[in-house]
């Protein structure tokens, strides 16, 4: 089969956001909420009162 070209003007429309979408997006702001909540549980004076650094150190008596 051929195409032949139309006389009408070709519009494209945007593709609609679906459910997936909007889980996607959920699901990335509740992976951050729970990490600045437990970096600000390590950090707080009133938990570990760990610095930054030290959360991604290896602790002095660890076997590696």
């Amino acid at each position: 089969m051929t195409e032949g070209r139309s006389s009408q003007p070709v519009v494209t429309v945007k593709p609609q956001s679906d459910i997936y979408t909007f889980l996607i997006i959920l699901a990335a702001v509740t992976l951050a909420v729970t990490v600045g909540l437990v970096m600000y549980n390590l950090m707080s004076p009133d938990g570990y009162a760990m610095n930054f650094w030290d959360i991604f150190r290896t602790p002095p008596g660890a076997r590696v």
